[in-house]
């Protein structure tokens, strides 16, 4: 099983600060201050998309946020006939294995219920193969199992429409922050130096001045 990963925050990691708008700072008093008219600057979106910390942080959050849940979903369906309890108690120690080794007795209890995992397995199978023999008892147990890997069934959906749905809020949330900080340094910069027109690099191909530099400078030491 492989968790669909949403698409659009991975269009917003890799294509972040894609500021094709306009940052305009005209104003009476910005034309006051500048006799010349409107002085115009341009900032490298791919270069400060590269540069800014923050874009590289995000993506290994998402990564990292990807893969335990998909540790989680596996070790779900791999122990489909363990209670909800087990396998979700199995699932945090698969996670937990895949940051840091386990100490003894986390090792001790994974181990446990994994044999018990493989017991109940080896029990459905048997059941199963012999289906067409077994006593009223036998029938029962073979049901109860089968009830057991449906309703894992059922808790895997579940989990991966919620998983879905934390990773769209991420990725807004992260769209959010980066547009944000974005806009705000390339306006907290263009002010400083006295622009009142700043175009992507995306819209200008070519400015004499340049401000990347120092918007990278200032995204960066944002907290």
């Amino acid at each position: 099983m492989k968790l669909d990963t949403p698409a659009g925050y991975r269009a917003i990691i890799l294509g972040a600060i894609t500021l094709c708008t306009v940052v305009s700072l005209t104003g009476a008093k910005a034309g006051q201050k500048n006799p010349d008219g409107v002085k115009i600057a341009v900032f490298d979106q791919d270069k400060t998309r590269v540069e800014y910390k923050y874009v590289a942080t995000a993506r290994a959050d998402f990564q990292q946020k990807l893969q335990d849940t998909d540790t989680k979903l596996k070790t779900w369906q791999l122990n489909a006939l363990l209670t909800d309890a087990d396998q979700k108690k199995l699932a945090d120690l698969a996670v937990e294995e895949s940051h840091a080794a386990l100490d003894a007795p986390k090792k001790a209890e994974k181990t446990r219920l994994e044999t018990l995992s493989k017991s109940y397995t080896e029990e459905y199978n048997a059941l199963q193969a012999n289906r067409n023999s077994l006593t009223p008892a036998q029938k029962d147990r073979l049901n109860i199992l089968v009830r057991g890997a449906s309703d894992t069934d059922a808790r895997i959906n579940e989990a991966q429409a919620k998983a879905r749905t934390d990773f769209q809020n991420l990725d807004n949330d992260v769209s959010a922050k980066i547009m944000k900080d974005a806009r705000e340094s390339v306006s907290k910069i263009a002010k400083d130096k006295g622009y009142t027109v700043v175009f992507s690099s995306a819209v200008a191909w070519y400015g004499e001045n340049d401000i990347t530099d120092a918007v990278i400078k200032d995204l960066n030491s944002k907290k």
